[in-house]
């Protein structure tokens, strides 16, 4: 397996083709709300993890701090700092769940946001996670913030992780 950053449309395909797979067919999120303008920037790292063989297997992007306006306080989505990165997006199709892949992509996304964003040696990563999800997230280290919430009919929860050298 291996986690690469997007760099052409064919990769943005396969994030895409996940995203919807998970996020659209199995939890029914308007497919609308799934593609947003954070796509495009060009700040958003996204990564893919494929098999051995080129199967896409997880997905994650990277949010620039100051460009995730959708979350936060003042926002009916949380209480993340908006002046912080935010990872978003990550998910795994059914065959990946259990392999370490949505892990890798974790990885992957916190190394880059430590070497783009990161002072001192270190950077707080927030999320928005889906409450039954937290436990995958508490695993690698983040701990849950503030109250629930709502997104796309589903309930979630805020998450830090400060990621370090």
């Amino acid at each position: 397996m291996r986690v690469q950053a997007v760099t052409n449309e064919a990769e943005f395909a396969d994030a895409l083709s996940i995203r919807f797979a998970v996020f659209v067919d199995e939890q029914a999120v308007d497919p609308e709300s799934e593609r947003d303008n954070l796509d495009d920037d060009p700040r958003t790292l996204h990564c893919v993890a494929y098999a051995d063989d080129g199967t896409p297997l997880a997905v994650g992007r990277l949010l620039a701090p100051h460009t995730d306006t959708s979350h936060g306080a003042g926002t009916s989505h949380g209480n993340m700092d908006p002046a912080l990165p935010h990872i978003g997006r990550v998910a795994a199709i059914k065959q990946a769940r259990g392999t370490g892949a949505g892990r890798a992509v974790m990885e992957f996304l916190e190394e880059a946001a430590l070497e783009r964003h990161g002072a001192s040696g270190e950077v707080r990563v927030e999320l928005s996670a889906q409450d039954q999800a937290m436990d995958f997230y508490a695993r690698l280290g983040y701990t849950a913030f503030g109250d629930g919430y709502l997104d796309e009919g589903i309930m979630h929860h805020d998450a830090y992780k400060v990621v370090s050298f």
